[in-house]
């Protein structure tokens, strides 16, 4: 699939390869097209030396990141590829680094976007090697196909039919069998520079002294604290705020006693939140970082959550530290935290809040109008915690009405016949066995979402069970318990009043969790829908685990079903157990 390469602009062979291919096109050519060859050339070579200089001039994060048209220019030179024996030309493009890797790729734009944009914007080839299962490995591509676990090898000779990785493994190993190539691990470690010229922070302990050069400031005067600053602002002059203070700036050595000077950086902040969270348990101890029973007894961190840009840097850094202490003998553990989820991004009617837009959200404008408890269950109900929703002011409307129809059964509970408890299987002859069955279904349903953060599904599931309550007019106290039970975690507020309103003394949050009954959890009858020709006509309830012929007997004994029956005879079934069966009549 590479059907061209591209070199970073910084890359030493660039002049190499571009003189080289002047010297190719020369080699035993007329004079006439030497000296045609000679200014193609020497255009060539001013564009490649203007590009070069333009990504010179280029700051290195904006070649990292964003979606910017891309650029480059050929070298004239051509690369040979070992899988195919075709040529290929050989760019320089400001995309790719020289620190990142080799400074050289091959491009394979059939399966890279950064590839596919550069292919499509100069026009050269794009190959597609892999494609979904059922694919035409023959059909366009719009945009850039990446490897997923069904994508298979096509226009790839005796590796066609291969999933992605299986392919890519034995591409390599036949490759290393004819000297084109070889598996490698390559890797991008960098120094950490943890010094920030700036105010806030932690000072660096380091005291110059010209005799002595860098000191360690002594232990027993640490830490070194920050002097008090009418101004920390930066400056034009570029001189560290800490450097203003001359009374903190200026101190004897601690070696030799001359005068020396403070370090005036502190320290990043991401180095000091990489281990907070070992200080947490220990907070009151002056003696120590961290206490190691405490840390042994509460660490490492079950579950954390944050947003996404917590990802690499903050966890990085908090997983390196925790590892060096560890391998210190001062931890216990490796990795500092069990689980992280990052929670997704909300956004207002379609578009990412800003206030440039006027489209931001104020949590107070809401909470008056609609309550704290209602605010909070739409943002959970928006969509997956992970991936966040869309807020828009006319569906929180739809939680309300759910508090208000939960606040009338709760009503009508308190004043019925009491039933068990919430932990208990709800049993009064009153209570229908398909809501007796929800409810044990939804106390399975919310537990586990509430463990996995599904919260969404959580609300959707106590949405459904009192939309049964309610249909099959199902009053229970022993159910209203467990309903408000499951319905505190998300709106606290209003679960103590529905609590205290069923007659507790005591909290909601003191109350046991519900628990289910695995019998109600099994279902005896189960809904099938009844086709005829294909058609839903109509559906028709039947034992859990009725065989062809009883479902049958019962789809011909409906009466909405016969209607489309008359003078017609059924010549086949089609039985999707439990769910469907369709009637072909002629």
């Amino acid at each position: 699939g590479a059907t061209f390469m591209v070199l970073a602009p910084e890359h030493p062979l660039t002049e190499r390869l571009t003189s080289a291919a002047e010297r190719e096109a020369l080699a035993g050519a007329p004079w006439w097209k030497k000296l045609l060859v000679k200014y193609r050339s020497s255009r060539r070579r001013a564009a490649v030396e203007e590009y070069r200089r333009r990504t010179a001039a280029t700051d290195l994060v904006s070649r990292k990141v964003g979606d910017r048209k891309k650029t480059g220019v050929p070298t004239g030179a051509t690369a040979l590829n070992p899988a195919t024996g075709k040529p290929i030309p050989v760019w320089i493009a400001d995309y790719v680094l020289m620190e990142y890797g080799t400074g050289a790729i091959m491009a394979v734009p059939g399966h890279d976007q950064r590839d596919f944009a550069f292919a499509r914007t100069f026009g050269l080839p794009i190959v597609r090697v892999l494609a979904a299962e059922g694919e035409d490995a023959g059909t366009p591509l719009e945009e850039a196909l990446e490897a997923t676990d069904d994508a298979r090898l096509v226009n790839s000779g005796q590796f066609d039919g291969m999933n992605a990785d299986e392919g890519g493994r034995a591409i390599t190993a036949w490759l290393a069998e004819r000297g084109g190539g070889r598996a490698t691990v390559q890797y991008r470690l960098y120094d950490w520079c943890i010094s920030r010229q700036r105010y806030w922070g932690p000072p660096i302990p380091i005291i110059y002294c010209e005799a002595c050069g860098p000191v360690p400031v002594p232990e027993e005067d640490l830490p070194v604290l920050l002097p008090p600053l009418a101004d920390f602002r930066p400056d034009d002059s570029g001189v560290s705020p800490l450097a203003r203070d001359a009374a903190w700036y200026h101190v004897p050595c601690p070696g030799c006693g001359r005068p020396a000077r403070r370090e005036t950086d502190v320290s990043d902040t991401f180095l000091d939140s990489a281990w907070y969270y070992l200080r947490y348990p220990s907070t009151e101890f002056d003696d120590r970082p961290f206490d190691p029973a405490r840390t042994r007894r509460w660490l490492p961190v079950a579950s954390y959550i944050g947003g996404n840009e917590h990802a690499v840097l903050h966890l990085l850094y908090s997983r390196f530290l925790a590892m060096v202490l560890q391998e210190l003998g001062h931890l216990h553990f490796e990795e500092p935290f069990a689980r992280f989820r990052a929670h997704g991004l909300i956004v207002k009617d379609g578009a990412k809040m800003s206030k440039s837009r006027g489209n931001v959200v104020i949590p107070d404008e809401y909470i008056a109008q609609w309550g704290a408890d209602t605010f909070r269950m739409y943002l959970m109900f928006l969509g997956p915690f992970e991936e966040g929703g869309d807020f828009r002011d006319a569906g929180i409307s739809g939680p309300r009405r759910f508090l208000d129809r939960v606040w009338d059964y709760v009503g009508q509970a308190a004043g019925g016949p009491a039933g068990p408890g919430a932990s208990a299987a709800p049993a009064e002859p009153i209570v229908a066995r398909e809501a007796l069955v929800k409810y044990h279904q939804t106390v399975k349903k919310v537990t586990g979402d509430l463990e996995s953060l599904n919260y969404n599904t959580a609300i959707a599931a106590m949405m459904e069970l009192l939309n049964t309550l309610r249909e099959h007019d199902a009053v229970s106290l022993g159910v209203a318990e467990g309903l408000v039970v499951m319905l505190a975690p998300f709106a606290p507020h209003f679960a103590e009043e529905c609590w205290e309103r069923l007659g507790h003394a005591t909290s909601v949050m003191d109350a046991a969790w519900p628990g289910w009954d695995e019998q109600f959890l099994v279902q005896d009858r189960v809904e099938v829908v009844v086709q005829v020709n294909g058609k839903t006509r109509s559906r028709v309830t039947v034992p859990a685990g009725a065989d062809e012929e009883a479902v049958g007997r019962a789809a011909l004994a409906d009466e909405a079903t016969r209607r489309f029956l008359d003078g017609k005879t059924v010549r086949k079934r089609i039985y999707v157990p439990g769910r469907l069966i369709n009637l072909v009549v002629g």
